[in-house]
């Protein structure tokens, strides 16, 4: 880089003078102007303090003038400046800032007030000349005004001539003294610099790095000189190395891009691994896990005795939760990332709670606990939450509560907070309690109480940490409260969302409210006289005059050997596979059971039939009901699957559900050719079979539905991978949804309902089952094929007998009787004209009578018709009527069959 400067024909030596000169005498400019500046600013600081001073004494002897507003007291105080030569101006201000009285030289005006205390202006000081100061008034320590004064400043230029001859006198004296010293630094130091200028500028034009500049001394120069020839041979070595590098640059580079490569690839293969082992990892173990599970169901399903049922229904829920934990530990993703999604769809805080008291009942029972459950009447039906998460904080509180209490209870309540609305879940329990110095690290994971407590009751701490991080994630917070030797709460609060408003139960007036309450557990004496107290009852120990209620021990009722005297309804409470409870429902001595420990699904019907003061649901209506699904008899399902536990699963579950037209395969090739040969309204799917895996063998059937122009088969992936791959891929095969395994029979219930609706059994005749005239229906068909199950819902069936007695059903079935046959004529007379607003009208009548008496089947059978007629889409023929004609006439036999006896002992 070239420099230009000012005068290029100067030599080195001169323009170093000329700098050096330059330098100096713009400092000594500058410090001239800066000791002008001081003086100035330390002139009219004096000026200003004099003055002050004086407006202090005017202040003092006008403070009794100026409080009295008396003016020609002030004017004559004032009248004292002409004896000071350089004030031309003062006034004595009232405290609002009008002047009480004034002296001096024409009017005060802003220009004259140059200078003020607050803000001194030297400028405006040169140019006004003048100087303004004042200072307050006061009497008796207020202030009633002040004194203004301004002063002439003409001396001013005086100040600054002086100042300014002084530094004048100084610049030329420091000039002198720098063009000497530039002298000597020219014959000292510029001729051994220009001989290394040279030296360098030869090296530059000539690029030999080999050639030295002369060294003339030991001093700044000569050190320059010797590290400029250090430099000299640094680079010449330096364009060596460059020289010998430069050769081997290029392998080096190819051979550092390759291992960059290779790494690379590695990576990726390290993370593919990883989630092809994930992926491997569910199929192997959720693939036994759906064997346990859906055989385990079956079994709970099936005709056992009821404490086998449920050891088998602890199995199956046993095994859902230890699928929730496989679930964790799989999905490695999210753990690593830190990220824990949630569901949200509608949970029931109710069966939340049934779940977790029923999935450890056997633990408290063999502890020697009583284990409870409450559901205040102010939480909502359903919220839309995580009900795996949900699950799994209560759990881990009442796991970590039983384990923690030696003797006694662990009672679970669930309540809604007034004040801000949130889903309080609460856990107490009466053990060991924790110290107050370890409430702190209590949720920390792999943290206990202290290591004798990891000894003696085991686990790890993380059940309540995990739980913490759960309930953080849905936006609430944990806390736990203790007294040593007494007990602990754990206690969440989870903010909600309503999905169905809560319906709490009220009872009516002419109800009795008394209810003696006589169980041994006090967990779960309290959780029901909370329930009963809720709902108006007056819940106690002992019986009151009048009607009175009871809830009782069963074993303390069958030792009575009676039932309570005066009592009105008697409840009895045993453990599972009591048959003490069944005896004294038998015996009469009870109207109703509830086992424990108590759920809120057999709680909350009876409290609601006992509110209501009407019949409690019977027993094998009440069992029905809770275990019915919906029949698809006349479904056809094809079944691919290599594994031989998963199509014999599957082929259970079909039939629990009704299907018998069910093909199963072990590949996919074999499914595309089973697809070929004959339609399916449904075809289950799994993704990872041998020959071909299931995507590709749906991506076939669905190429050769597009060659045919035949109709859509449903097809359903059924697999037991976890990670999204699975559902992105069913989706990439134009597949129509994902079934994943393990699954439940209500889960293949509704898949069901949803692709293989309402479809009659292929091989059942749609005739009338008996004409009419003959008044009976003749059932011909084999006893496992008896239309029970198929005609009648039972649990629209058991609500209907449980809201009267049996006149109340007699009516109910006579109005049936009448006004069936009258809208079935209406929808044969339609279906001739073919009116289709009519059929509608018609369909929907006996559609809607139907439904209310359960007759379950006339509904299928009668929605189509609605639907494809309110299109006006409909072109059935009259004698479709023919076929609803003989299922009526089934169905109204079906219907006297099973209320006669309630119908009977009214």
């Amino acid at each position: 880089m070239q420099h230009t400067w000012p005068r290029p024909g100067l030599s080195l030596a001169a323009r170093i003078a000329l700098a050096v000169t330059g330098a100096v005498s713009a400092a000594l400019v500058l410090a001239a102007v800066l000791s002008v500046w001081r003086e100035l600013d330390r002139y009219a600081a004096d000026k200003h303090a004099a003055l002050t001073a004086v407006a202090e004494v005017f202040a003092y002897g006008s403070a009794r003038a100026t409080a009295g507003g008396d003016a020609e007291a002030a004017a004559a105080t004032l009248r004292a400046i002409g004896r000071v030569p350089s004030i031309v101006y003062g006034a004595i201000e009232r405290r609002d800032g009008t002047v009480l009285t004034e002296q001096g030289i024409g009017l005060r005006l802003t220009q004259d007030a140059a200078q003020d205390g607050e803000d001194l202006s030297l400028l405006r000081l040169l140019t006004t000349r003048t100087l303004r100061a004042e200072a307050p008034v006061t009497e008796n320590g207020m202030a009633v005004g002040r004194v203004v004064l301004i002063g002439e400043t003409d001396d001013i230029l005086d100040h600054v001539w002086a100042a300014g001859r002084n530094a004048a006198l100084a610049a030329l004296f420091a000039v002198a003294i720098g063009i000497g010293v530039s002298l000597q630094l020219q014959r000292r130091i510029m001729r051994p610099l220009a001989t290394l200028a040279h030296t360098m500028e030869a090296v530059r034009l000539q690029h030999d790095y080999a050639r030295r500049a002369p060294v003339m001394g030991d001093d700044e120069v000569g050190r320059l000189a010797r590290t400029f020839n250090d430099l000299l041979s640094a680079v010449n070595e330096r364009d060596h190395r460059l020289a010998a590098h430069s050769a081997h640059l290029e392998e080096e580079v190819r051979a550092r891009t390759a291992d960059l490569s290779e790494a690379k690839q590695a990576a990726e293969s390290a993370n593919e691994a990883k989630s092809t082992f994930l992926a491997t990892m569910s199929h192997e173990i959720r693939t036994p896990m759906n064997g346990v599970l859906v055989m385990a169901e079956l079994l709970a399903s099936s005709d056992l005795p009821v404490r086998q049922r449920r050891y088998a229904d602890v199995i199956a829920r046993s095994g859902k939760s230890l699928l929730a934990i496989l679930n964790d530990i799989l999905d490695f993703a999210k753990v690593e990332a830190g990220k824990l999604d949630l569901e949200r769809v509608p949970v029931s805080p109710d069966e939340v709670a049934d779940t977790v008291v029923t999935l450890f009942a056997a633990r408290a029972r063999s502890a020697g606990l009583d284990l409870a459950a409450s559901v205040a009447p102010e939480v909502p039906r359903a919220i839309l939450g995580d009900p795996v998460r949900l699950g799994q904080v209560v759990s881990n509180f009442v796991s970590n509560a039983l384990k923690f209490t030696p003797q006694g209870s662990v009672s679970l309540h669930m309540g809604i907070d007034r004040e801000d609305g949130v889903l309080v879940v609460a856990v107490t329990d009466t053990g060991i309690g924790i110290p107050q110095d370890k409430l702190a690290t209590i949720f920390s994971a792999f943290s206990q109480a202290d290591q004798s407590t990891t000894r003696r009751f085991g686990g790890t701490g993380l059940g309540l940490s995990i739980a913490q991080r759960i309930v953080e994630a849905m936006g609430g917070s944990v806390a736990v409260t203790s007294t040593v030797g007494v007990g602990s709460t754990f206690s969440a609060r989870i903010p909600v969302e309503v999905a169905e408003p809560a319906r709490p139960v009220a009872r009516r007036p002419e109800v009795p409210s008394g209810v003696v309450l006589r169980t041994e557990g006090a967990a779960t004496r309290q959780a029901l006289a909370a329930s009963l107290a809720a709902a108006g009852f007056a819940p106690s120990v002992t019986a009151g005059d009048g009607p009175t209620h009871w809830i009782v021990d069963a074993a303390a009722l069958v030792a009575a050997g009676g039932r309570p005297e005066g009592a009105g309804r008697v409840l009895v409470l045993g453990p599972p596979g009591d048959a003490g409870a069944d005896e004294a429902l038998r015996r009469g001595l009870a109207d109703e059971i509830l086992r424990w420990p108590v759920t809120q699904a057999e709680w909350r019907p009876a409290l609601e039939a006992l509110a209501d003061g009407r019949p409690f649901a019977q027993p094998a209506l009440r069992d029905a009901a809770a275990d019915r699904l919906p029949r698809f008899p006349g479904a056809r399902v094809l079944v691919a699957d290599d594994s031989e536990v998963n199509r014999e699963v599957a082929l259970e579950a079909l039939a629990r559900c009704g299907v018998t037209d069910v093909v199963a395969v072990e590949d996919g090739a074999a499914a595309v050719e089973a697809a070929g040969a004959r339609p399916f309204d449904l075809v289950l799917m799994d993704g990872s079979m041998p020959v071909m895996d299931g995507f590709t063998a749906a991506r076939t059937i669905r190429g050769h539905e597009a060659a045919a122009g035949g109709r859509r088969t449903s097809i359903i992936a059924l697999t037991a991978h976890v990670l999204a791959d699975a559902a992105e891929a069913a989706e990439a095969a134009d597949m129509d949804g994902t079934l994943a395994k393990p699954f439940t029979l209500r889960q293949l219930a509704d898949l069901l309902q949803r692709f293989a609706p309402g479809r009659p059994d292929a091989g059942e005749p749609e005739a009338p089952l008996a004409t009419p005239a003959e008044g009976a229906v003749q059932d011909t068909r084999p006893d496992d094929t008896r239309p029970d199950d198929a005609l009648l819902d039972d649990e629209v069936l058991g609500g209907l007998m449980a809201l009267g007695d049996g006149a109340f059903l007699g009516r109910i079935l006579d109005l049936y009787r009448q006004q069936a046959p009258v809208a079935l004529a209406a929808l044969r007379a339609a279906l001739a004209e073919a009116d289709q607003p009519g059929i509608a009208r018609a369909a929907h009548s006996l559609k809607s009578m139907s439904a209310n008496v359960g007759a379950r089947v006339l509904v299928e059978r009668l929605r189509p018709i609605e639907l494809a007629a309110r299109d006006g889409a409909h072109a059935g023929p009259p004698t479709e009527c023919d076929a609803l004609e003989g299922l009526l006439a089934a169905t109204v036999l079906l219907l006297d069959r099973r209320t006669a006896p309630g119908r009977a002992a009214a």
